[in-house]
């Protein structure tokens, strides 16, 4: 069986006219001054000494967040199955983001006027609390502009991750407020890897999407509209569905 990681990911933009607004999406979050012990959310040490928060839940499901980045490494249900995927070539050494798992997409997606997918996955996220609701695990992440992030875009915001993990499902909200005295416009976005087999997969939900399909040629799409019920992977896939549902059914053919 074949195995790879499918990327997917729902792209979010807005625009910011005050102080007090936030902004709340489906997306994804070093530890700050408060010690705190909650039920079913430990710190140890990850990959590249790095630290990673890992989450357990009554059920048996776990799931791991290196604050390098606020990137989500791992989900196990409870068979243990890892849900996510990372690269094997991705490295932990704060040089480059984490390539897998649920790496973040903030200020911009893709290319554009700064680096590509932001800066968000590049830096340091805190802890800024910790819970346990019901018995599942409940971890905030932080990040806040700094001399870094204002050098290659001159705003200042505070973003918050809320990371929530039960028994079947993981849970993830991103909101971001503008602390800045001017109004500012971003996207964002959860780039997911999902482990996968490459001929069992299938995604359920972009029937009558309009489609950029982006293979061969990125730089000219050849636009057109899905009329499959269930689209499979047979080959090289690079294609954007525009207006997408909000919910997908993702079959990722490993059972």
């Amino acid at each position: 069986m074949a195995m790879t990681s499918m990327a997917l990911c729902g792209v979010n933009t807005v625009t910011f006219q005050n102080r007090a607004r936030y902004n709340s999406g489906i997306a994804f979050a070093s530890l700050g001054n408060k010690e705190k012990t909650t039920l079913g959310v430990k710190v140890t040490e990850g990959e590249g000494n790095l630290p990673k928060l890992v989450l357990t839940s009554p059920a048996g499901s776990e799931a791991e967040i290196y604050l390098f980045g606020g990137c989500i490494t791992s989900w196990k249900v409870p068979n243990g199955k890892d849900l996510l995927f990372v690269r094997p070539d991705a490295v932990f050494n704060k040089k480059k983001p984490i390539g897998g798992g649920i790496p973040h997409c903030f200020p911009q997606f893709g290319p554009g006027t700064i680096q590509q997918h932001g800066f968000a996955r590049n830096l340091d996220w805190t802890v800024g609390d910790s819970e346990n609701v019901e018995g599942n695990p409940v971890v905030t992440l932080e990040l806040k502009d700094d001399t870094y992030s204002r050098a290659m875009w001159d705003f200042s915001f505070h973003a918050l991750y809320k990371v929530t993990l039960n028994a079947k499902s993981l849970s993830t909200e991103l909101k971001v407020k503008n602390t800045d005295n001017k109004a500012f416009s971003f996207n964002t976005a959860p780039h997911t890897y999902f482990r996968a087999s490459v001929s069992g997969a299938s995604v359920k939900g972009l029937k009558g999407c309009k489609t950029l399909n982006k293979h061969p040629d990125p730089n000219n799409p050849i636009e057109g509209s899905e009329e499959r019920d269930v689209v499979t992977f047979p080959g090289f896939v690079d294609c954007v569905y525009l207006n997408a549902s909000d919910e997908l059914q993702l079959d990722n053919g490993l059972g």
